[in-house]
């Protein structure tokens, strides 16, 4: 009687032990300054996550009703936090790969300066295989496989612009690839010829895979490592999930290897890139790169298109209403290209939606802006119950008859701002060919804004910095400070701080069709959140934003970049 007497005192000791222990949040976030992104309730004081999800949101209080006996409680003394930044145009892989590469910088460089570059590149890199140059200054440039053959002939050289929209090789190059007076372009490219109809080594858009795809690929587990050291860099700008554009089957196997290997931190949506061929079986490679990528966890189920090229002299490849002028201002013949001709382009979408894809369009000129909205409307008549999501991105010149139609279409503007900077390839690459009237339309964000459009930020990064902030301040302000010289471009089309902000959030994650997960801070949503040294608000200025300092990034609730303050474990 005695030792039962004992297990039952025993008993009742740990029962009241078991009821006092209380689990509750891992984390609490207390005396923040936090923008939620939510509309419903845009600011808050504290937050509380557990097990990679947010639990509570609101005061100090509310947020303190979550704690638990193993919870960690930062008190963050003011510190703003917003939700983490979500990128919805960039080619991460690309840009990993080149991060050790051969590179110009987009330098302005003579043909003797690019010459002593390349050949310390290639004194770097011996041997006779394949030597890429990348970066290289696409405005300014004029490069021909006979200058190319005068700066290295024993190996086959590539050089691609900074855009990746224009590519130079030298006659070994074309030798390998196959290229002569006899190959023809695709439908998404051009090749440049010499008045004896040869080509000059000069690609453009599409066509430069005529020659880079025989450059062998980079062993996997270099271009895991590549990859996942690119991620720790994204996270220090606080950038937290991405929409990959223009992905293959080589990005497939990429993605998979990081998330098996459990590097994969960034919540990512792959856009598989497709030349627009409607078919039966383009559609079934898609369905396969789809399906391999959902089986290691990876969303891809976007589609990216390229209805035109780029603006810029000499390429002016992007498709508009009217033709170019020259430097004198009279009208020319070149309007630019339409890689997709309308039927095409209307097919493809349609069977796209059929299939369950979403669809991310590169539209950089007014008349290929026009020519998708027409697909796109295509689409909304013909399924109008249809959940496809539906972006462009780019859009530097858009008539102002198609702002509207951003909204009445549901179709978001994927907008990269950073290339809302005056510079030589904003003006002078650009202003003289346009004309000053549609000059006075280039990247109209707030002209979009006005009229109802969903404005998502994205980088195109490794085309320009995948900074936010720098974007972000540059959207706001429409100013270089480095370069004075150059006026504002188009000071009217400015967006404030806070609606920049939205379009790195929520508007990003909803380019990902992610918005149910990530993108604002709420209740049940995933625990993504970044803490800035200093707070940015409307009435930051362009400087201050510039400097933004990124203390933590935080993903699924776990710290993967800095350090929380003040930390205390009740």
């Amino acid at each position: 009687m005695q030792i039962k007497a004992v297990v039952c005192g025993l008993s009742i000791v740990f029962l009241a032990a078991c009821q006092t222990f209380k689990p509750g949040a891992d984390l609490i976030l207390l005396d923040a300054r936090i923008n939620t992104q939510d509309a419903a309730q845009h600011l808050a004081q504290a937050i509380a996550i557990k097990d990679g999800r947010i639990i509570a949101i609101g005061t100090n209080a509310q947020a303190l009703q979550a704690q638990g006996h193993n919870s960690q409680v930062v008190r963050m003394a003011g510190k703003m936090v917003l939700p983490g930044l979500i990128d919805s145009h960039i080619h991460s892989i690309e840009g990993a790969l080149a991060m050790n590469a051969c590179s110009m910088d987009d330098e302005k460089l003579s043909i003797e300066q690019l010459s002593e570059k390349i050949h310390a590149c290639d004194q770097q890199q011996p041997g006779d295989d394949w030597l890429q140059v990348l970066n290289v200054r696409g405005v300014g440039t004029v490069l021909d496989r006979y200058i190319l053959d005068g700066i290295l002939s024993h190996r086959p050289l590539w050089l691609v612009s900074t855009d990746a929209h224009v590519a130079w090789g030298n006659n070994k190059a074309l030798e390998l690839a196959g290229v002569d007076g006899t190959t023809v372009a695709p439908s998404t490219g051009k090749i440049s010829h010499d008045s004896k109809g040869e080509p000059t080594g000069m690609f453009r858009d599409g066509a430069t895979a005529l020659v880079s795809k025989h450059i062998p690929p980079m062993p996997l587990q270099q271009r895991v490592d590549a990859l996942s050291e690119t991620l720790k860099q994204f996270q220090q700008t606080g950038i937290t999930a991405f929409l990959e554009a223009n992905s293959n089957a080589q990005s497939i196997e990429t993605f998979c290897a990081l998330y098996q290997q459990g590097k994969l931190t960034a919540s990512v949506t792959i856009a598989l890139g497709s030349d627009g061929t409607a078919d039966d079986a383009e559609f079934s490679r898609l369905l396969d790169l789809k399906n391999q990528a959902e089986q290691c966890g990876v969303k891809a189920d976007t589609i990216k298109l390229f209805a035109d090229g780029v603006m810029e002299f000499p390429t002016q490849t992007a498709g508009l209403l009217s033709p170019y002028f020259d430097i004198e201002g009279k009208t020319t013949s070149n309007s630019g290209e339409l890689y997709l001709p309308p039927t095409q382009l209307n097919q493809f979408v349609l069977m796209a939606a059929e299939r369950g894809f979403s669809l991310h369009v590169h539209a950089i000129g007014d008349g290929a802006v026009r020519e998708v909205f027409d697909a796109f409307t295509l689409l909304r008549q013909q399924a109008p119950t249809s959940d496809t999501r539906l972006s462009m991105a780019h859009l530097q010149l858009i008539d102002p008859s198609d702002f509207k139609r951003f909204a009445e279409l549901d179709v978001i503007a994927s907008v990269q701002l950073l290339w809302a900077q005056p510079d030589e390839y904003s003006f002078d690459a650009i202003a003289p060919y346009l004309g000053e009237d549609r000059q006075r339309l280039v990247y109209p964000a707030a002209s979009l804004l006005n009229q109802g459009a969903t404005l998502a930020g994205g980088s195109d990064w490794n085309v320009s910095s995948f900074n936010p902030f720098a974007a972000i301040a540059i959207g706001q302000s429409r100013l270089n400070a480095e370069h004075p010289e150059y006026a504002g471009l188009n000071v009217n089309e400015a967006l404030t701080t806070e609606q920049l902000l939205t379009a790195y959030t929520i508007n990003a994650a909803k380019v990902l069709g992610q918005q149910n997960n990530i993108g604002s801070l709420q209740v049940g949503k995933q625990a993504d959140l970044i803490v800035l040294a200093a707070p940015i608000d409307n009435n930051s200025s362009a400087f201050d934003i510039t400097a933004t300092q990124v203390l933590a990034t935080v993903i699924k609730g776990r710290v993967v970049f800095g350090e929380l303050i003040q930390t205390s474990k009740n």
